[in-house]
C-alpha cells in the first residue's frame, strides 16, 4: 500500500523534516482518502476538512480546518496498522483556534473512540497523554511547557509494551505506562474543536522488544 511505503521510507529518517513554506495541494482527495480516514470522537457529524500537499523537496504535509464545538475530537487515522510497539512522530503548526489549538499524534487507534493521543495546546502552554477508551478521554501524563504558536515543531512518541515516552522538540518530556490498548492498530493525526493546524505526514519506526 502506497500509505505503508511512504510511512515506512519515512521511518529510515529519524529526523522529521520541517517545512520551509506553505505548499499547494498535488494529490487528488481520492488518493489521499485511499490512505487516510476522516473521523470525530464525541463529534455531532461535522468533520474537519482534512487535506495534503506536497513541497518541493518532498515533504508531504497535511493540513485541517475545524469549526467543531468543543467537545469533539477531530481524527484523521491511516488505513494501515501497525505493530503495537514503535516510534512515531511529526512537525506541526499551530495555525489557528480560539476554543482550542495544537494537535498531536495518534496511535493504537483501534478506531475513533478508542486510541492513545498525545498533544501540544499553545493556549494552554502544555503537552499532555491521553487514552481514549469508548471515545471517553482520561489524562496519563502532563507538562508545562512555553513554545511559540506559530513556528514548528517536532513532536515524538514512543510505545514499547505498557512503557511510553512522549518529547515535543526534544526536551519536553512526558512519560507513563498504560495497558489498555495492546493491540497493533492504526496511528495518525489530531485536533480538538476548532484548533486548525498544519503537521508534516507521520514517519513511523517499528521497535522490538
Amino acid at each position: 500500500m502506497a500509505l505503508v511505503a511512504s510511512l515506512l521510507t519515512a521511518c529510515a529518517q529519524r529526523e522529521s523534516r520541517v517545512p520551509e513554506a506553505d505548499c499547494a495541494p498535488t494529490e487528488t482527495r481520492g488518493a489521499f482518502e485511499a490512505e487516510w480516514l476522516a473521523a470525530e470522537t464525541a463529534g455531532q457529524g461535522h468533520r474537519a476538512a482534512w487535506a495534503s500537499c506536497s513541497q518541493p523537496d518532498g515533504t508531504r504535509v497535511v493540513t485541517v480546518e475545524s469549526s467543531n464545538g468543543d467537545e469533539t475530537f477531530n481524527v484523521l487515522l491511516s488505513r494501515a496498522t501497525f505493530g503495537p510497539d514503535l516510534e512515531l512522530s511529526t512537525s506541526l503548526r499551530a495555525d489557528r483556534g480560539r476554543l482550542d489549538r495544537g494537535g498531536g499524534l495518534v496511535w493504537r487507534a483501534q478506531d475513533a473512540d478508542n486510541y492513545y493521543v498525545t498533544r501540544w495546546n499553545p493556549l494552554e502552554d502544555n503537552l499532555r497523554l491521553y487514552k481514549v477508551e469508548r471515545g471517553a478521554r482520561t489524562m496519563l501524563a502532563s507538562i508545562d511547557v512555553a513554545l511559540d504558536a506559530n513556528a514548528w515543531h517536532e513532536l515524538r512518541v514512543r510505545m514499547s509494551g505498557t512503557a511510553i515516552t512522549v518529547e515535543l522538540d526534544g526536551s519536553g518530556r512526558l512519560e507513563a505506562r498504560d495497558a489498555t490498548f495492546p493491540e497493533r492498530g492504526a496511528v495518525g493525526l489530531w485536533t480538538k474543536a476548532d484548533a486548525s493546524t498544519s503537521f508534516t505526514l507521520p514517519t513511523v519506526r517499528a521497535l522490538s522488544r
